[in-house]
């Protein structure tokens, strides 16, 4: 009797700007991420990412639960413009006030930062990260 293993990986796919998707290996995605490598062809752009999280039976596609997309910005070297630490911080502290008084620029903030980093996928372009998964 063989055991079946089941584990999450994530996949990285990027949209280019004729809306096709081309998956991007997950080590050579770490080192763009990193600034280790830079990308020639993502200069001076807003790179589009889609983080696909894959269930995997005996090393191979199962189930897609969920796609997260998200925005990079790229200096005209191609390496990625690292401003996210001020993303964190400013998701972390936002909210949390001693006296439960509603921020509202605080929340603005919040929203304009998530508008610059964050996209959501609609559904035809959920499907062809599927498409490429399978």
């Amino acid at each position: 009797m063989v055991l079946m293993m089941s584990s999450y990986t994530e996949y990285v796919f990027h949209f280019n700007s004729n809306g096709e998707v081309i998956r991007i290996p997950r080590a050579k995605w770490n080192r763009i991420r990193d600034g280790e490598a830079s990308v020639k062809e993502y200069a001076n752009q807003a790179v589009y990412i889609a983080y696909a999280y894959i269930l995997l039976e005996n090393r191979k596609p199962d189930y897609c639960p969920r796609i997260d997309g998200a925005i990079y910005y790229f200096h005209t070297d191609g390496r990625i413009i690292l401003e996210r630490p001020y993303y964190t911080c400013l998701l972390d502290d936002i909210d949390k006030s001693e006296d439960d008084i509603i921020y509202l620029f605080d929340r603005r903030k919040k929203k304009e930062v998530a508008d610059k980093y964050h996209w959501t996928l609609n559904s035809q372009q959920i499907q062809k990260v599927i498409d490429c998964i399978w």
